[in-house]
């Protein structure tokens, strides 16, 4: 893989992330259920090791993240949104 496509896909690897986890802090429940079950998948396990991350941490820290209220999530969301933002690269979009 060249390196603009490698740069293009660990920003929408970043990205897909990022919409992943704000999607666990919504207030719809389904959402929320359906972001959770993408921690645990095969295609976020792809993305972790295309990256070189060690997914258990994340998985653990969005299932504590979901028990949250929704107020308090949407909070947290946002700030492990800040930390994907600096690992990928993403600066604030």
């Amino acid at each position: 893989m060249n390196q603009k496509v490698q740069i293009k896909q660990e920003i929408l690897d970043g990205l897909v992330v990022k919409q992943a986890v704000r999607d666990i802090a919504s207030k719809d429940p389904k959402t929320s259920k359906e972001a959770l079950l993408y921690f645990v998948s095969n295609d976020f396990s792809n993305l972790c090791q295309r990256n070189d991350i060690t997914s258990d941490g994340i998985v653990n820290a969005v299932k504590e993240l979901n028990e949250y209220p929704v107020l308090s999530k949407k909070r947290l969301a946002e700030d492990v949104c800040n930390l994907v933002d600096n690992f990928f690269g993403l600066g604030s979009k």
